[in-house]
């Protein structure tokens, strides 16, 4: 193997997370092969497949009346099987998701850091990192800088690559703050 195709092969390798492939599949996916095969998913998670060498009967069907009945496109993907003997669907709609376009978003949340009670932050207005009654707070390691808490605490709950800045709502202000983070979605 030559080296540009290592450096392709290791960018095949980003994770991909469940919201990847349901961006990539949309809500209703019928996926065939050139030998027959097919699987259907529904919001990326896999509901049935049919082996034509089998003779089982297509899933077609059930994925054209589930769409309908939820007034839903169902989108269709026609595929070569693939080359690898060992292969499967999985193997496919992770290839499909690492082959989409990316793009790099950023976004906002306002943090309180605060020690009054042990170390910990607490996202302020956020619908996951907020907690059902607004007062969910994460802890801080004694020796763990708020810029490296918060960064951990978004890429842990899967809404962030990195944390880009960590800057005070105000000037002087030592316990809230701005972050700002990325990620990296298939468009």
């Amino acid at each position: 193997m030559n080296q540009k195709n290592q450096v392709v092969n290791a960018a095949d390798l980003r994770p991909v997370t469940q919201e990847d492939i349901t961006r990539v599949l949309g809500p209703y996916c019928l996926i065939r092969l050139d030998n027959g095969d097919e699987a259907f998913y529904i919001n990326g998670h896999f509901i049935e497949c049919a082996d034509a060498a089998l003779n089982d009967p297509p899933v077609s069907e059930i994925a054209k009346l589930s769409a309908r009945a939820a007034d839903a496109f169902l989108h269709c993907i026609d595929l070569a099987v693939p080359e690898d003997e060992d292969w499967c669907w999985n193997d496919i709609v992770e290839q499909l998701a690492r082959k989409a376009p990316t793009s790099e978003v950023c976004g906002t949340v306002t943090v309180t850091c605060s020690e009054v009670k042990g170390r910990g932050v607490h996202f302020c207005n956020h619908p996951l990192l907020s907690g059902h009654n607004d007062n969910l707070w994460f802890p801080v390691g004694e020796h763990e800088s708020w810029s490296e808490a918060v960064e951990r605490i978004l890429v842990m709950n899967g809404l962030a690559e990195k944390l880009l800045t960590l800057k005070p709502l105000n000037e002087g202000d030592t316990g809230n703050f701005r972050a700002t983070y990325s990620r990296t979605i298939i468009l």
